[in-house]
């Protein structure tokens, strides 16, 4: 059976990236092998973690300075997402086999990718645990199991939608400076279902929300707050409020579908202890994404 194809995240932008990767330098590699980024048990240094910038972002990193640390931050981002599947698939006896390998590799070549990539043995990886998932494996499921309590609750929620980030960010500021969350919904949100209601969504089951606005809700549910954002989706961007924890009982593995992926990942990103160099922005475990780091000060 054909092997599932990649999700959208990476597979969007991956084949033109992956073709342009034999010209390529890259300008650290004699660097420090120290740590870098942490993933559960995974450990990457200082070069695998500049290589795949370069690589993914086609951005030459040079010390620990790279030219768009927003690029850098949603690279870092995937890469972290990504081997969090593999973290949590590998402590529950998951690991792929030469045979697995050999065939996500065999997939992802047919879909033009280079073998000569110095992405590939990542990617076919990935798509391994990917494969690993969508084929219900026992050791996914028991991931599953294990953290089903991160599911077992509607989602409650109240959101202001906006077109840009920054716009998001000032509806933030707004609310913590004392701010009515309804009235500003009612001024600014661009939802015209929900602005006019002050932005209450109700409540509704786990797989209603697009998964960009689910796992942050589902993150700040975890983490214990009320408020998350801004939050990117096809949309534009969110600021979520929790209303209400209402718990519910979550689908069985088998019952989750198309959005067993998305769930797993999920599970991933929340359940992974994660730390990043600081230079390279900081892990958002509420959000499940990498922020970009702030800005220097002048002066």
């Amino acid at each position: 059976m054909r092997p599932p194809p990649l999700p959208s995240i990476f597979r969007r932008d991956l084949r033109p990236l992956a073709v342009a990767l034999a010209g390529l330098l890259f300008v650290a590699a004699c660097a420090s092998e120290s740590t870098l980024v942490s993933i559960g048990d995974t450990d990457l240094d200082r070069a695998t973690v500049l290589e795949w910038i370069e690589v993914r972002g086609g951005v030459a990193a040079v010390d620990e300075v790279t030219i768009e640390a927003q690029l850098t931050a949603d690279v870092l981002s995937e890469l972290v997402t990504y081997e969090a599947l593999v973290d949590i698939l590998t402590e529950h006896g998951v690991v792929a086999s030469e045979a697995d390998l050999a065939s996500s590799s065999g997939m992802l070549l047919e879909a033009g990718f280079d073998a000569a990539s110095p992405a590939m043995e990542r990617f076919s990886r990935w798509q391994a645990a990917l494969d690993a998932v969508e084929a219900g494996v026992e050791g996914a499921r028991a991931a599953y199991e294990a953290n089903v309590h991160l599911f077992s609750h509607e989602l409650c929620t109240s959101h202001i939608l906006v077109s840009t980030e920054d716009a998001a960010a000032e509806v933030i500021g707004l609310l913590a400076a004392g701010s009515d969350f309804a009235e500003l919904a009612r001024q600014v949100s661009q939802d015209p279902g929900s602005g006019s209601q002050g932005g209450g969504l109700g409540c509704v089951p786990v797989g209603a929300f697009v998964p960009t606005f689910e796992r942050a809700t589902l993150g700040a549910i975890a983490a214990g707050v009320s408020l998350v954002g801004p939050v990117p989706s096809q949309f534009g961007y969110h600021v979520i409020r929790v209303d209400e924890v209402r718990p519910t009982d979550a689908l069985a593995f088998e019952d989750l579908g198309g959005r067993v992926v998305d769930v797993m990942l999920g599970i991933a990103t929340m359940t992974r202890e994660v730390s990043l160099d600081g230079r390279f922005g900081s892990w958002d475990p509420v959000m499940g994404r990498v922020s970009r780091p702030a800005a220097p000060s002048e002066g």
